[in-house]
């Protein structure tokens, strides 16, 4: 079983890499992963495979109603049954994505809020500023200057107060 979980590891770490350069060799590597996950039972792995399929499949691909919203969902079902409050802000984050890219700020928001809501309990700066970049963009999107301003505020001193370069951050962090 150590073997098949450093295995997740690399697939979890491959499919992140792949999605900015190559969406369907991504979803392959994420299904690969997942296949492993389901073999061995780790359902932890399992949602993250989940959540990287998403971004994959909304990823300049015609897969996220198919694949990518499912795929978010369950990521988040499994996290909230095992309690993974560190990694559920991730599909959070992606369904709000998901959903503020297809015209539903109505069903983003709420994913947005709870994703935030647990980022600020680990103090994650990568997740911190998904959200509130998340959040500032889906205002200018509402026509609610003020907080977009506000968000956009909260994200870039998440960044200076970390010393991160917001172009350098992934939604999906990387599995130690």
């Amino acid at each position: 079983t150590g073997l098949l979980s450093a295995a997740c590891r690399g697939y979890t770490n491959l499919g992140v890499l792949y999605t900015a350069i190559d969406p369907a060799r991504a979803m392959d590597v994420c299904r690969r992963g997942l296949e492993i996950a389901s073999r061995i039972g780790d359902l932890g792995f399992q949602a993250r495979m989940l959540a990287n399929l998403a971004v994959a499949a909304c990823t300049f691909t015609n897969k996220c109603a198919g694949e990518g919203v499912p795929a978010a969902e369950k990521a988040i079902e499994l996290d909230r049954a095992l309690d993974q409050r560190e990694h559920l802000p991730v599909p959070l984050i992606v369904l709000a994505q998901i959903h503020q890219c297809h015209g539903r700020p109505e069903l983003a928001v709420p994913c947005y809020n709870e994703a935030l809501e647990l980022a600020r309990e680990s103090d994650e700066p990568q997740l911190l500023f998904s959200c509130y970049d998340g959040l500032a963009t889906l205002n200018l999107d509402l026509d609610n200057m003020t907080e977009a301003d506000r968000y956009f505020s909260l994200a870039q001193e998440i960044c200076a107060r970390h010393g991160l370069d917001p172009e350098a951050l992934f939604v999906l962090p990387f599995l130690d």
